[in-house]
């Protein structure tokens, strides 16, 4: 299985498309989108912005894997179609797919997080997130995205997900530590039950509950053994890393965050076998 490297726009020091040329210098190879919030006009939905991103990527080398409907924490799926968070939700599904046809990035994330605003807790919750997802897969339907939820699901509702939205074109974008930062479940058992439905991974760590707040393989969330399931199971192409270099207690080990998003890369290259660039 060959691997690529890249990183989340929201978790990279220095984000916008700039941020590509600082990358390249580091040896990533992709970089996941931010679509931007509703309360900004999604600042990915302007055509010239989409022009400014993809100009850097040729410059840069730097390649789209995805994009993330981030908005979606905010006004989430899981919000009913009438609701005004729901009819946000729409809005945001409808003109983020419609940036990705534009820009050609073949998988669109759509994630299940933030208390109660986005996340997934009641059975109403549940189907209403299933809804907005067969939205999303019928607003797909004529291009070849993929799109990806991210939620923390236990395996068997992820599953039922699937299932319920009935499309081929829903798959998971996995997180090495979302799951066991909210529910206490095994990172690397989760992935081993559902890596046939992965599509892309968000790699990070972490200690004492707090979110990417560990270089990778120093945290407490088994990711050495969870990178042993992707190197197994082979589920993803794409490696994102999703530590949040810039925010303590990440930003206290060093007065460049770059070095640190090296170390994380020099790490990924060492656990999977990758040449160094």
């Amino acid at each position: 299985m060959s691997y690529k490297i890249g990183f989340v726009e929201w978790g990279f020091p220095f984000p916008g498309p700039y941020a590509m040329k600082i990358a390249s210098e580091l040896g990533l190879e992709g970089m996941e989108l931010d679509f931007g919030e509703y309360e900004m006009d999604f600042p990915l939905h302007n055509p010239r912005i989409q022009d400014a991103y993809l100009e850097c990527g040729e410059k840069f080398g730097i390649a789209f894997p995805s994009m993330a409907l981030n908005a979606l924490n905010t006004h989430g799926m899981s919000s009913g179609r009438d609701t005004l968070d729901g009819k946000i939700a729409i809005e945001t599904i409808r003109k983020g797919i419609a940036a990705a046809k534009r820009m050609d990035i073949p998988v669109v994330q759509l994630p299940s997080f933030h208390d109660n605003r986005g996340d997934i807790r009641t059975d109403e919750d549940f189907y209403n997130t299933c809804e907005m997802l067969r939205f999303a897969c019928d607003l797909a339907a004529d291009s070849k995205i993929i799109l990806a939820m991210e939620n923390v699901l236990d395996a068997e509702r992820t599953k039922q997900m699937i299932r319920e939205v009935g499309s081929d074109r829903l798959k998971v974008l996995f997180d090495t530590q979302n799951y066991y930062l909210n529910h206490g479940y095994s990172q690397p058992q989760l992935l081993e039950d559902i890596a046939e439905y992965v599509v892309q991974i968000h790699v990070k760590d972490g200690f004492n509950n707090t979110i990417s707040s560990a270089l990778l393989g120093t945290g407490d969330v088994s990711f050495l053994e969870t990178a042993e399931v992707i190197k197994r199971t082979g589920c993803t192409e794409w490696l994102l890393l999703e530590n949040f270099y810039y925010q303590q207690p990440l930003s206290l080990l060093t007065d460049d965050t770059f070095e640190l998003v090296a170390k994380d890369i020099a790490t990924l290259r060492r656990i999977f076998d990758l040449d160094a660039a």
